[in-house]
């Protein structure tokens, strides 16, 4: 998921791995999936030997030399085909990076976006009926140990709870295809490497407040602009 929000932020615009860094931390995204920095600048670096960004040009900031990257025509094409192959991928309950890919699907056409959703649902469907059926056979009351009939439930459970949240996004997806949008305006209008440092409590309480806005977005998209327009002027704040 890492390749997919690099190439995705340099198609919206050219930038230095320091400014997705930075996006990463506000948007909450590095706690989320323990995204670390160094391995932001690793995939920089393997998708520029890879072909799919290329260095625009280089920046002096003191003693430091930043690279600006550009997404070239094969990084949009993987970019498309990584969110589409997202869409199929199983969600890892803890920490899932997939979380984020509802922020980001305005890149994909409608109708790819629905061919993948009904596709992984038919899959998870046919996954959790396979699980409970299994379950039916192998558990049987007070003779099996518990710690199988955990097992059993867990994996029902979160098949379950995927299904749920692909459905969400297929029956809700002029939502958040409108979400992306917004994602992206807010990358064009922010430097985010300009986003200071604050203290711990500061930025927990100011990433809240964003976070309250962004609900807001998806929430009541008739508001979007408006709402966008304050979460920018919160992101700027100093």
């Amino acid at each position: 998921m890492i390749r997919s929000l690099i190439l995705y932020y340099l198609n919206v615009k050219p930038t230095h791995g320091y400014e997705i860094q930075k996006f990463l931390q506000v948007a909450g995204i590095d706690n989320w999936a323990k995204i670390q920095s160094g391995s932001i600048y690793y995939a920089l670096t393997k998708l520029e030997k890879d072909g799919s960004v290329e260095v625009l040009r280089e920046e002096k900031t003191g003693a430091r030399i930043r690279k600006i990257y550009v997404i070239t025509e094969k990084g949009k094409q993987e970019l498309r085909e990584n969110l589409q192959m997202e869409l199929l991928t199983p969600i890892t309950p803890i920490g899932s990076d997939k979380f984020f890919i509802n922020n980001i699907l305005d890149e994909l056409p409608k109708d790819a976006i629905i061919a993948a959703l009904k596709k992984h649902l038919s899959d998870l469907t046919s996954q959790k009926e396979y699980w409970e059926k299994w379950r039916q056979t192998k558990v049987v009351k007070d003779k099996t140990p518990g710690a199988e009939r955990i097992a059993f439930d867990m994996t029902i459970d979160s098949l379950k709870y995927q299904i749920l949240w692909h459905e969400e996004i297929l029956y809700n997806i002029d939502q958040y295809i409108s979400l992306g949008k917004e994602t992206r305006r807010i990358i064009q209008s922010i430097d985010f490497s300009a986003v200071d440092n604050e203290d711990t409590v500061t930025a927990s309480a100011k990433l809240v407040d964003i976070q309250k806005l962004r609900d807001e977005i998806v929430n009541n998209p008739s508001k979007a602009i408006e709402n966008v327009d304050k979460l920018i002027e919160q992101l700027k704040r100093k």
